[in-house]
């Protein structure tokens, strides 16, 4: 049998079977399975030669087990590209495959099943939608080696109540992102805050005549590894003697200087600030720094003029004395 185009593409495979059989007229060769297909380049085209069997379908049965992949942490491992499948008719075929690994965290230790959908030749279907699996272990990491702080001391503010200290520094070769936090309620945790890698001082506690305070912070990788590490932060004040006392106030209502008091003086122990005017008597007094004076004794307005304090600081023996100008604009 015989057909002419003007272009073809030929298709060759082997003879399952075949032979020749014998007669008075001559002989005859026949083949059983594929025939093979030739074609011959002539000055009209192209002849193609042969007869073209009907292809029979056949249907994925399984996909074949593959073996557990074992990968280092944070590595992508590498996936076969082709995997063996078995037909309904019994054949083993190699097919292409593509993996999901949406659900594959190499950041996360543990044991995932990743499927794979079958890449398939023509002559094959898939009507049951079979999906190869593969199963992958990504493996533990080594928990971070230490943690540090970039500096551990900070001067008080009577104006600011969130204050940097410094950073915490990670000595992780495998993962550089972590979670650090201050760990557990004991010690000092509770004056402090962390952003982010940065340790701040965000405590109103004035904490009075404290230097030295102790934290402890916990680092914690993406693979849940911990660590936990002591530090002690120092709290640098200045000495009572070398603060900045006022000398003028006016208590006239306008909201501006209205009340007269000495705010970093709250750092300090057994504080007692007192007021006399001009006579020696006691218009006012307090060992809370934070309480200021109105200008008032006993709820009246006292005149303008000169009135004379006196701070004394208990827990550094300091005594100061000086006057003090009030005016009403």
């Amino acid at each position: 049998m015989c057909f002419f185009s003007s272009s073809s593409i030929a298709q060759e495979s082997t003879n399952a079977a075949g032979g020749d059989i014998l007669g008075s007229g001559g002989s005859v060769a026949y083949s059983i399975g594929q025939i093979v297909y030739t074609t011959h380049s002539e000055a009209t085209g192209i002849k193609a030669q042969g007869v073209q069997h009907r292809h029979e379908l056949t249907k994925v049965l399984r996909a074949m087990e593959i073996g557990l992949i074992q990968t280092p942490w944070s590595k992508m491992p590498s996936l076969p590209t082709t995997i063996n499948i078995q037909t309904t008719e019994g054949q083993y075929v190699r097919v292409g495959v593509n993996w999901n690994l949406a659900t594959l965290n190499v950041f996360k230790r543990g044991f995932y099943t990743i499927r794979g959908s079958l890449i398939l030749p023509s002559f094959i279907t898939n009507p049951t939608k079979v999906e190869s699996e593969i199963r992958i272990q990504v493996l533990p990491k080594d928990p971070p080696r230490d943690v540090s702080l970039s500096n551990s001391t900070f001067a008080v503010s009577a104006e600011q109540f969130f204050i940097a200290v410094g950073e915490f520094l990670v000595d992780d070769p495998i993962d550089d992102v972590h979670e650090i936090r201050l760990y557990g309620k004991g010690y000092d945790n509770r004056l402090f805050e962390i952003k982010g890698n940065d340790l701040f001082w965000s405590s109103l506690d004035a904490a009075p005549g404290r230097k030295n305070f102790s934290i402890v912070v916990q680092v914690t990788d993406r693979d849940g590894n911990t660590l936990e590490k002591f530090f002690e932060v120092t709290r640098i004040r200045p000495s009572s003697s070398s603060l900045v006392v006022p000398n003028t106030f006016t208590p006239n209502g306008d909201g501006s200087n209205d009340t007269w008091g000495v705010p970093a003086l709250r750092f300090f122990e057994e504080v007692r600030i007192q007021i006399y005017d001009r006579g020696g008597l006691l218009v006012f007094a307090t060992e809370n720094p934070d309480v200021r004076w109105d200008g008032k004794f006993k709820g009246r307005e006292l005149p303008i003029g000169t009135y004379y304090w006196v701070i004394s600081v208990k827990e550094t023996g300091e005594s100061r004395r000086g006057m003090l100008n009030l005016l009403r604009k």
